[in-house]
């Protein structure tokens, strides 16, 4: 007999084995105890005799296209999960409409089938141009997606022009519209390498165009790569299948489908450093295989021809770089550089200059003679205050400075008893004295 598990244990086993298996689920039921906790929503999906915990989490609410309700019959999709603190199922859901657009789900279905047959999702996808020279976008005039596609456009490839051909997105004219735009941009001389077929998010029947069996078969006989970015991260249509890429929102349809110059700038550069590496090292190479020679006396080249005149390029390029060479340049520029100091130096010392200086000590003398008697003035006065601080000053007036028995000044009469001995200080001398 095996050994237990433990209870945490055997619910993570459960859990690894279950919720792969039911990642995308679509499930039918009505809608009962519905509520809301936090952030999030709760309900339970029930049938006669069965009933699954459901979730919306607030991150997926803004793609529901309504808020599930008592009663309601409902369809959803979603993925189960297994919570294993609490040993719960429950069902989070990522989509859910009236159980009436059910009907739609099934003619979907058997229309991916009818077409999936004719290998329209399975054949070769194109590569999309690394450096588009212009791009085709099918778009609805002032929308969303469009805004968002030449906003992403204009920030990662700025010059890549653009041609938009616009084409509603739902209703009665978004099919035919659709397809004479993409008709319109496979036009050779319009110049257009990829095409993006663009619209915003929407409910079921607001993408149903986009699962029209004549879309879907143009966009996979289309001349060039095509691009889609149809509805939220949560939406798959039928020409999306069909596309040579699906991107999740519009503006990734862009970000796939435009360079990013930041990261075409870092490569050039990278190739211009390789190959002018490439270049010195072949140079070098040459040079030493040229020194090699001369040092062996293996030239034995013809008087005339390419590998003569490369010869004597390079001997002249050795003759530049000879050591002896650049130092007799800078020799010369020491020497130029030494004749220019003397000429300063003899401008330094010329009479212009003694005139100059000459000037320049008559001005600074009554400068200099002002600021010495501003400052003895200042002093004065400082002195005349550190005098009036003196505390022996007003002895010089007749007063006496009395001390108790510390040489402290006494200030306050009650300070000493009867008793105290005194020192009372003159101008000229002092004298003991005691408090009666």
């Amino acid at each position: 007999m095996d050994a237990p598990l433990s209870v945490k244990r055997f619910l993570e086993q459960v859990k690894a084995k279950v919720e792969p298996g039911f990642a995308a689920c679509c499930l039918v039921g009505e809608v009962s105890n519905a509520r809301t906790s936090g952030r999030h929503w709760y309900f339970t999906l029930k049938e006669e005799g069965a009933a699954l915990s459901c979730a919306v989490w607030s991150s997926q609410q803004r793609f529901l296209k309504a808020t599930p309700k008592d009663g309601q019959r409902v369809v959803v999709k979603g993925s189960l999960g297994l919570y294993v603190p609490g040993g719960s199922l429950t069902f989070a859901v990522t989509h859910l409409e009236a159980a009436g657009t059910g009907d739609l789900q099934q003619r979907l279905r058997e229309l991916e089938a009818a077409l999936r047959a004719e290998g329209l999702f399975e054949r070769p996808k194109r590569s999309l141009p690394r450096v588009p020279r212009r791009l085709g976008v099918v778009a609805a005039l002032g929308g969303a997606a469009l805004h968002d596609v030449l906003e992403v456009a204009g920030r990662r490839a700025p010059g890549l022009p653009i041609l938009v051909a616009p084409a509603a997105a739902q209703g009665d004219r978004c099919v035919p519209e659709v397809l004479a735009a993409l008709a319109a941009l496979q036009d050779p001389a319009l110049g257009c390498d990829v095409l993006l077929l663009v619209r915003g998010g929407g409910s079921l029947e607001d993408l149903w165009g986009y699962n029209d069996p004549a879309l879907v078969r143009a966009v996979a006989a289309c001349r060039l790569p095509v691009v889609t970015g149809v509805g939220h991260e949560i939406d798959t249509t039928l020409v999306d299948l069909a596309a040579d890429l699906r991107a999740a929102t519009p503006s990734q349809a862009a970000e796939r489908a435009t360079p990013d110059r930041a990261h075409l700038a870092a490569e050039l550069r990278r190739r211009f450093e390789a190959l002018q590496r490439a270049m010195e090292w072949r140079l070098q190479g040459l040079e030493t295989e040229l020194n090699l020679r001369v040092d062996h006396g293996l030239l034995r080249l013809a008087p005339d021809g390419p590998a003569r005149i490369r010869l004597e390029a390079l001997v002249q390029r050795l003759e530049r770089s000879h050591p002896q060479r650049r130092l007799d340049q800078a020799l010369a520029r020491l020497a130029v550089l030494r004749q220019r100091l003397r000429h300063s130096a003899d401008r330094a010392s010329g009479e212009a200059d003694r005139l100059r200086v000459r000037e320049a000590q008559r001005r600074m003398h009554p400068a200099l003679q002002r600021s010495l008697e501003a400052r003895a003035r200042r002093l004065e006065v400082l002195g005349a205050r550190l005098r009036g601080l003196d505390p022996r000053a007003p002895l010089d007036r007749g007063f006496v400075l009395a001390l108790d028995g510390h040489g402290q000044p006494v200030i306050s009469a009650q300070s000493l008893p009867p008793g105290s001995p005194l020192d009372l200080q003159w101008k000229d001398g002092r004298r003991r004295a005691r408090v009666e």
